[in-house]
């Protein structure tokens, strides 16, 4: 009687466990998943991840696991955007491994192809406005590339910056100002400014308005990646005390 109790509890935490599971097929990812407030609650959605990763590991083995995926991941063709979603993605990762915060983006130009690939480097130089979009920015307009793709400080018609997940303020008005269109991944729902672009005051509302801001058309697997390499903060709390 005691192995048919321990049996039907093992079950029941066996079933617990599969209803947990994220269904990466699924075009309609649950919105929860896109709000993690812990890193318990970060590392139960790690491990509901296809990325092979064990609650107890090593937070380097977790970081070369995620590489490692993103690294042999082949996009998505039912999504439109989930190549630039995947460039995008590893250049969040890049940072993560680097050290900083997982934030990447992508310059397109209006061919469709990548021109500039970067992702946030405020740990690693010790700079408060290296996010991932701030730093492509600068550093493509430092380039001599840049000098055919820009009029002054504003970019020529056609250019897209694709991000690993919604601009925050600060990077939502740069983009603004630069006169770029944007895509990206992933919303931000604490801190993305695309979905709050009523709050700014009326001059800087209507220059965002004048560029397109789109939730980018990708897998929902390429989303929720994006979402836990802008959380990986959480692995080892790396940033300011």
């Amino acid at each position: 009687m005691r192995r048919v109790f321990f049996l039907f509890i093992l079950l029941a935490n066996f079933q617990l466990a599969i209803t947990r599971q994220i269904d990466i097929n699924n075009d309609s990812v649950p919105e929860s998943f896109f709000i993690t407030r812990s890193r318990d609650e970060y590392l139960n959605k790690l491990v509901s991840m296809p990325f092979g990763i064990k609650r107890d590991e090593p937070v380097d083995s977790i970081i070369d696991k995620i590489g490692n995926f993103l690294l042999n991941y082949r996009p998505n063709n039912s999504y439109n955007d989930d190549y630039y979603a995947l460039e995008s993605n590893l250049q969040a990762f890049y940072s993560l491994r680097e050290g900083g915060y997982g934030i990447g983006a992508i310059l397109i130009d209006s061919s469709g192809r990548i021109i500039a690939r970067n992702h946030n480097r405020q740990i690693q130089r010790h700079r408060s406005d290296l996010h991932g979009e701030m730093t492509l920015l600068t550093d493509f307009e430092e380039s001599a590339e840049s000098a055919k793709y820009m009029n002054l400080y504003l970019y020529k018609p056609g250019l897209t910056v694709f991000s690993s997940a919604e601009p925050c303020p600060m990077c939502f008005i740069r983009l603004s100002t630069a006169g770029v269109d944007t895509k990206y991944c992933t919303s931000g729902t604490d801190d993305g400014m695309v979905t709050r672009i009523n709050c700014l005051p009326p001059y800087w509302s209507a220059l965002a308005s004048k560029h397109k801001w789109v939730k980018a058309n990708s897998s929902p697997l390429m989303q929720m990646t994006a979402h836990l390499l802008f959380y990986s903060f959480y692995l080892d709390n790396r940033g300011p005390e």
